[in-house]
């Protein structure tokens, strides 16, 4: 049953990480709107790069939140659903403590990185977005996880 709980908290998180990515995505597409997923040139790989390049700073700081703000959510639900003992929310090691963000972490970096093979990213923004995942799932699970003890 254990393992049962442990599958749907990541599907769970999967799922609501996603939906949480896109839905900030949406708004930073109404916000600025150079960021909309609609503008984005399809099929031709320098049209892409090109209108990529032409984007503001904030578009771009956008589509990176986006990404950001999106793994934290799903660290964050992996934090909270997690099936883990009082013992196991007490461990001195911050690092297991937070281990089902950590996975979750893993996981959207796994998709930046299928992303930036996909889209054509000036190399600032690739590495800026790769940094940035980890980093938030951390932030996000500790913060679950210290109010779950």
């Amino acid at each position: 049953m254990i393992i049962l709980r442990w599958i749907l908290t990541y599907v769970a998180a999967i799922v609501g990480g996603s939906i949480a990515m896109m839905a900030l995505h949406t708004l930073s597409g109404m916000l600025v709107p150079e960021a909309a997923m609609d503008q984005l040139p399809q099929g031709d790989i320098n049209a892409m790069k090109l209108h990529i390049e032409q984007l503001p700073f904030s578009a771009k700081a956008s589509v990176l939140l986006s990404h950001w703000l999106g793994t934290a959510s799903g660290a964050a639900i992996a934090a909270a659903l997690a099936p883990v003992s009082e013992t196991w929310l007490l461990k001195p090691s911050r690092i297991l403590v937070t281990l089902p963000g950590w996975i979750m972490g893993v996981w959207f970096l796994i998709g930046g990185i299928a992303n930036a093979a996909m889209i054509p990213m000036p190399t600032w923004m690739v590495a800026a977005d790769l940094v940035g995942y980890i980093p938030m799932a951390f932030v996000a699970s500790h913060l679950v996880m210290q109010l779950r003890a």
